[in-house]
């Protein structure tokens, strides 16, 4: 079961490439998501799951009730090798910590793979929600919930967002490629770099609103000077003139 907000920015649709009660896939916004759910000893929706494709921009996430050495320590169980070989010639990275248990029994079996950069995934253990399951929280930062919009600038200024956005290029570095001898080369190095930079910029940072802008340098400056704004006076020519002049023009009315 899958649950959207209600809103009339998001598109959602679903999708059946299978019958099956233990998959639904989604795509919300130009993104698959593909909530996963398969009974121990039990193949029939994994069997379903490996003949599928992913295509780009791609979230699957579910308890796949399967062990393998990426994701925890041990003994393989529950076909975790069909499901790594699949991920991989997939392109999907898998978002787990390793050994980071996804439920009381210290076992890794609720998984989350993608081919999105910069995506994460936080085990919340400390959140009660009567399930035999902690929560998988999953964060795609470069993903829009909204219409497609023209891009704008984004400010990253604060302790917070430049620390964040240092540790999303850390993560994504590995991804840039890093061949360098030919024209073609160096332009897919340069095209990769724009892009993780601009997507860890808009992860960790925040738009900047149309018609604002920061105060001038000389503001605080001027709040510390003792100035008044000079009052205009009329001479004494000018004020006997002008009050002829109003005089007249009462009489003529």
């Amino acid at each position: 079961m899958t649950y959207i907000r209600k809103d009339s920015r998001i598109l959602a649709d679903q999708k059946r490439p299978t019958l099956t009660r233990d998959i639904l896939w989604l795509t919300v916004n130009g993104v698959t998501i593909v909530n996963f759910y398969r009974q121990p000893r039990y193949d029939v929706s994994l069997d379903v799951l490996l003949r599928w494709s992913a295509p780009e921009r791609t979230l699957v996430a579910g308890d796949f009730n399967a062990k393998h050495y990426t994701w925890q320590t041990g003994r393989l169980e529950g076909r975790g090798e069909d499901i790594a070989t699949w991920a991989a010639e997939n392109g999907l990275n898998l978002l787990n910590t390793a050994d980071v248990p996804t439920n009381p029994h210290g076992n890794t079996i609720d998984l989350a793979f993608t081919n999105i950069a910069l995506a994460s995934a936080v085990v919340e253990d400390h959140l009660a929600t009567s399930s035999d399951h902690f929560t998988l929280s999953l964060i795609l930062p470069d993903v829009s919930l909204s219409l497609p919009q023209a891009p704008g600038k984004v400010r990253v200024t604060t302790e917070e967002e430049l620390k964040r956005f240092k540790e999303l290029v850390a993560a994504g570095a590995c991804r840039v490629p890093t061949d360098a001898a030919t024209a073609s080369q160096l332009d897919t190095l340069a095209a990769a770099l724009v892009d993780l930079l601009q997507s860890a910029a808009r992860a960790a940072g925040r738009p900047v609103r149309k018609g604002t802008r920061s105060a001038p340098w000389w503001t605080d400056v001027l709040r510390l000077l003792p100035w008044r704004a000079p009052r205009i006076r009329l001479c004494p020519r000018q004020e006997c003139g002008w009050s002829m002049a109003v005089r007249q023009t009462r009489r003529r009315g």
